[in-house]
């Protein structure tokens, strides 16, 4: 009988939760997302940089944790390939033949980074990719961007669809290799979208990270070529704990940019520098912002922290609710979101709002019906998708409850608006008049089937008690 209330409750505290919101009510901000100077979010012990922008985004979450001038717009050299790498990644297979043309070796400037390669050479799309990535190869990117689109030009409409997929919206890219060009440029914040992007593909990851790669003689190249990787961290030449990757970058009108990896205890941050003064000072301010991102911020699982016997969470995910039980229910929380908050801030402190998208069909599987957004003083600092399971699951209300995902969803979600639309009021109080109804029939059959029964065989042995002594007291007269 406990049991039951309380799940008639819980019910009851789901249709009136504010936790529930339109998808279209929630606007996304980010930590420290202004455009001033040396600006950063909480702790106020964010150091100083010398570069022009730079930025450190938290990978799985995309929370920024520090920025200076992310939106402004620079030169964005060779960090351009790394871009250049995810969308050919993306669009080929990794055993397939990249043939030079003559475009490729000649329309680049022969002065810039190269590996030498010939007109009509062949080297597989994974070869190229290290030849871009660990030695910055100009004519590689070259030949790349014609191998998958074409010409550049094509390329370059493929690069900004992909910018803008992302969620870019500072950048313009004419060519795939960075070299100078009044039209093509980017922001530290658009390049963190980029680069997240980009270390989230597992290929990607293993390039960026390698130290040295070695390119066998071609149809044309006799000799082997030796690649290594020019970014100081993975060389070695500046020890940082954790690095997993990057990308160098410089010409004489961006000046030193540079995007780094890291990875510690299963966090990994994205730092960009943009517009530096020196090899000396990138390397500088990547390390020390790195650092401080590190030092100052706990990432938390949130499937983990929303577990069904977790302490002070939402009414979504207690161990009463149903909806998210791990033992009754077809949904649950992606294991895959997370949410970064300061050293100084608790799980329980992050603001939750659920965003819920109906679907017009459901796949057997995972099908993702909505997501849970959290933010704290006001910034996103991550969220996590809302998975539900088609798999037959037994269940305390017998799936009556939750028929389908989509009606769930579509239910749910237009709660919150149906104030301001020509919905009627009277639906969401009749169905908790109908469970608070529920819950009285529920008290008065528990009073009628137990409470009555109960109180006449305590009055009947009362009554037999009282003649029992009765009959006692005469016997001893």
């Amino acid at each position: 009988m406990k049991k039951l209330l309380i799940i008639l409750c819980a019910i009851s505290l789901l249709l009136n939760s504010p936790t529930i919101a339109n998808a279209q009510s929630i606007t996304h901000t980010v930590l420290g997302s202004t455009n001033e100077t040396n600006t950063s979010p909480w702790p106020d012990d964010a150091p100083s940089v010398n570069s022009k922008a730079a930025i450190v985004m938290e990978a799985s979450t995309g929370a920024i944790l520090y920025s200076k001038n992310i939106h402004d717009t620079f030169y964005p050299a060779s960090i351009t390939k790394i871009l250049t790498s995810l969308i050919a990644i993306e669009n080929s297979s990794l055993g397939e033949t990249v043939t030079f043309s003559k475009k490729a070796i000649f329309d680049v400037d022969l002065d810039s980074s190269r590996i030498g390669i010939d007109v009509g050479e062949k080297l597989t799309m994974e070869q190229s990719l290290y030849g871009i990535m660990l030695e910055s190869a100009n004519e590689v990117a070259y030949g790349i961007a014609e191998h998958i689109s074409g010409d550049v030009d094509s390329f370059a409409k493929l690069m900004n669809a992909k910018a803008t997929e992302l969620g870019c919206t500072d950048s313009n890219f004419v060519n795939p290799h960075g070299l100078p060009d009044p039209n093509h440029y980017t922001s530290a914040y658009d390049m963190a979208l980029i680069s997240r992007a980009a270390i989230n593909n597992k290929t990607f990851r293993e390039i960026t990270g390698t130290r040295t790669y070695v390119i066998p003689p071609t149809n044309i190249q006799e000799e082997t070529r030796y690649l290594a990787n020019h970014h100081k961290f993975i060389k070695n030449e500046n020890a940082f704990e954790g690095c997993i990757g990057g990308k160098t970058g410089y010409t004489t009108k961006a000046n030193y940019t540079l995007v780094t990896f890291a990875e510690r205890n299963g966090v990994t941050l994205i730092s960009v520098i943009l517009n530096c003064d020196s090899i000396q000072n990138e390397y500088s301010d990547t390390s020390n912002l790195l650092n401080y991102g590190f030092d100052n911020y706990t990432l938390y699982n949130i499937a983990q922290m929303e577990e069904p016997n977790s302490v002070d969470t939402s009414p979504l995910f207690t161990k009463y609710s149903s909806l998210f039980s791990d033992t009754n229910s077809r949904l649950e929380v992606s294991p895959n979101g997370n949410i970064v908050l300061p050293n100084t801030a608790t799980y329980t402190e992050a603001k939750k709002e659920i965003t819920l998208s109906p679907i017009s069909s459901v796949v057997a599987g995972e099908n993702v019906i909505g997501s849970i957004i959290y933010t704290y003083e006001g910034n996103c600092v991550g969220s996590a998708d809302i998975i539900y399971n088609n798999i037959a699951t037994p269940s305390l209300l017998k799936g009556s409850f939750i028929p389908s995902p989509t009606a769930m969803a579509e239910s749910l979600a237009n709660e919150k608006t149906e104030q301001s639309s020509s919905t009627p009021n009277y639906i969401k109080p009749m169905i908790i008049g109908i469970i608070f109804g529920l819950v009285i029939l529920a008290l008065g059959l528990y009073f009628v089937m137990v409470e009555v029964p109960l109180r006449r065989r305590k009055n009947a042995y009362r009554q037999k008690k009282v003649r029992r002594n009765n009959s006692s007291k005469k016997f001893h007269l």
